[in-house]
Parts: structure tokens; sequence; C-alpha cells
């Protein structure tokens, strides 16, 4: 009779030794399986992180800031529909921020004296202290007149190229660069920093050639032309139609408000000019404008409605090439192609969702002469 204690003996002592070999073998087998699930687990998030685009933000509802917001007048509903209309057809949110009306009694502080340069300066600070008191990282701020391009969103991408690439730096807080303090978007003149380097596009299609630009208070940078669009970075500039502003350059406007003893006048334009100028702001801006404008004086004038006739090339927009509101019959029929604004442009009418950020490259100055480098 065999006792349970003995049963092992049942077993061959060759087949013992065979299960002592296997076992560990399978063990490490295991192992060497569980250690890579884990590392493809861990590594995945990491390579899909690694192939996201900074720049890919601009494509999101606030272009790539945490807001935008619409500087617009309570007695201009009509304004206010436009922008709703057009900031909708190309694909971004903004909020309004109602403009001040001038009164003796609510508007007592260093600025302007001209009635309505005091409500527009008044009404840009609010914004200004809106930003700080919200703690917001960033904000695109428009007036309520302004038009762009059907094309925005690629334009922006382009011009954040260049800004990242004067700044030479990264983009791990803002699509634009983490170094930028004010990006002037929509003016009527800038002159830029002739010592920093400048993107220059030679071929971007969406630029307004110069005798169909409105008129601009500084001279052209050096280098521009048809079809010729210029990053930069700035010293100062005229209009304040766009702009965008990060939490810490709004902390530096209220600062200089509120610190300033000088009494002179100033416009709101002159103040962000003055802060860019003296090194205050770190401030960065296109050539031409990237933001238009759109003509309510004729248009209150009695002049025609060119929106009505898409064909028609009496265009109430100035400064921008492919006008959202001038083409806005032809985007919300769902039509492919928008059309130029200019007589004669280079591409008559244009697909949007084909057009790409136009080759550029970097050029700047040393003690060695010029230099250029594609982008």
């Amino acid at each position: 009779m065999v006792s349970s204690g003995s049963l092992v003996r049942l077993i061959p002592p060759s087949r013992r030794r065979s299960s002592a070999v296997l076992i560990p073998f399978f063990v490490i087998l295991v192992l060497l399986w569980l250690s890579v699930q884990w590392s493809n687990t861990t590594s995945q998030p990491v390579a899909r992180e690694a192939v996201i685009d900074p720049l890919d933000a601009i494509k999101n509802d606030t272009l790539g800031f945490e807001k935008i917001f619409v500087i617009d007048s309570p007695q201009r509903p009509d304004r206010r529909d436009a922008i709703v209309l057009g900031s909708s057809a190309t694909g971004f949110h903004v909020d309004f921020i109602d403009e001040i009306v001038y009164n003796e009694d609510n508007i007592k502080e260093k600025g302007p004296t001209d009635r309505d340069e005091i409500a527009a300066f008044r009404s840009h600070i609010n914004v200004v202290q809106r930003i700080v008191a919200d703690r917001h990282e960033s904000a695109l701020i428009f007036e309520d007149d302004v038009d762009w391009d059907a094309n925005l969103k690629t334009q922006l991408r382009g011009f954040a190229q260049g800004a990242l690439k004067i700044q030479n730096g990264n983009a791990s807080y803002s699509p634009y660069g983490d170094s930028w303090d004010l990006l002037w978007l929509g003016h009527c003149g800038v002159k830029c920093n002739a010592s920093s380097p400048v993107q220059v596009m030679p071929h971007d299609i969406t630029a307004i050639p110069p005798q169909f630009l409105p008129p601009y208070s500084y001279d052209a940078p050096n280098g521009a032309g048809n079809h010729v669009r210029m990053t930069c970075k700035m010293e100062e500039a005229a209009c304040s139609g766009a702009y965008a502003i990060t939490y810490r350059a709004s902390q530096k406007i209220l600062a200089t408000l509120t610190l300033s003893t000088d009494k002179r006048a100033v416009k709101f334009e002159g103040l962000l000019s003055q802060l860019c100028r003296n090194g205050s702001l770190e401030c960065y801006s296109s050539y031409p404008s990237l933001i238009g404008r759109w003509n309510w004086t004729s248009r209150d004038s009695g002049k025609p409605d060119s929106t009505q006739d898409s064909d028609s090339h009496t265009s109430l927009s100035m400064g921008a090439m492919y006008s959202t509101l001038q083409n806005i019959g032809r985007i919300l029929g769902g039509e492919s192609r928008v059309q130029a604004t200019v007589d004669n442009a280079l591409v008559p009418e244009l697909n949007p969702d084909l057009y790409e950020v136009p080759y550029a490259v970097l050029k700047w100055a040393d003690k060695k002469g010029g230099h250029e480098k594609h982008i």
C-alpha cells in the first residue's frame, strides 16, 4: 500500500526535473509579456501628445486665446448682428462689452479731451480691467466695425508661426508664443522694430496690394509689396480695431494709468504704442493688417448694399481680401468659394478649405550682413 505522504513517488524523477525547469521558464515569459504591455500602456499617451501641433489651438472657437471680446454700442444692434453672423460663419465665438457713452459725470480720468475719444478710451480700459478682474490668461479684443478674411484661422496660423520664430521660443502656453504681451492684429499703419527679425511671406494671395489698402498712418516696412505679408516685432501702430493682450500686459496697462502724472491727452492706441515703444510690452503685428474694417459710414449714407449681390465689386470691406461679411451670402449658401473684394485680384475666387499657410522666410541682419532662413 502506498501512503498519502508518498504520492510524489508516483511521478517519475525525470518528469519532476522537467517541471522544475519549465515552471521558471513560464514565469519569465509571463513577466516579459506584462512588461511589454505596461510599456505600451504608459508610452502611448506620450506618443500621442508628442505629435500634437501647438498651433492647432488656433482652430478653436476663441482662435487660440482664452476669450474674444467685442466692444459694441448699444445704439448699434446692426453692428452686433454683423459680428455674430460673421463669427458664426467662420467658426469662433465672441462676448460683447457695451461701449461707454460719454457723460461728464461718469468719465473723469486722464486721457483724451474729445468726447468720442474719451468714451472710446474708457471702453477699451474697461475691457482691460475685465481681463485682470477675471484673470483671463489672454483675450482678443475687436471694435464693432471690424471685418476679417474668410481664411482668418489659416492667416493666424501663419502669423503665429512668424511670431514664434521671432521670439525664438516655445508655444507651451499660447500658440502665439510664451513671451508676447500684445498682438496688434487690426491697425491702420504699423512701425516695425528695424533691429528685429521679420517673417516675410512673398506670395500671400490674401495680402491686400498697397493700392487697395485703406489710408495708413505709417510708411510700409522695407520689403513690402504686392501680395507680401510680413510679421514683425513692432514699436507703434495707429487705430485699435483688433488686438490681443495677455493678463500680464493688462496689469501693466492699468498700472501705467494708475501711476501716471502726465496730464496730456492720449488715445488708447497711443497708450499701447508708448508701452510697446519703451519696451514695457513685447508687441507683434502683421503688415498689412490681418483684420479689416466694414465701411458702415458708406452703408449708413445709403449706398447700395453690396452684400445683396455677391458678384459686385462695390465693396464695403476695407482691408480684407476675401471679406467674411462681403461673402456672407456665399458662405451661408453653401458655396465652396469666396470672392476677392478688389478688382484684378491674383485669385478672384478662392476655396478657403484649400488655402494653406504660404511659404515664408525669416529675415534678419547683423554685423555680418543680411540673412534669411526658410521657415
